[in-house]
């Protein structure tokens, strides 16, 4: 799957990250406290994950 011709430096809020992977949650923070999912950056008191990173997740490429 290619995702070239879309936007990679964007932040993506945790309820954006659920939707495109079809994941809980609670699912994505039990695997980042086991380390295999990307942690997020903290902007103010929210999460953010940058969006090439979760498209790297979703093709198989991304790597903790």
């Amino acid at each position: 799957m290619s995702h070239e011709n879309e936007p990679h430096d964007i932040l993506l809020p945790l309820t954006e990250v659920c939707k495109i992977l079809a994941r809980s949650k609670a699912s994505i923070y039990r695997d980042i406290k086991a380390g295999r999912f990307p942690a997020p950056q903290k902007l103010g008191g929210s999460s953010r994950w940058r969006r090439s990173i979760i498209m790297q997740v979703v093709d198989g490429n991304y790597r903790v």
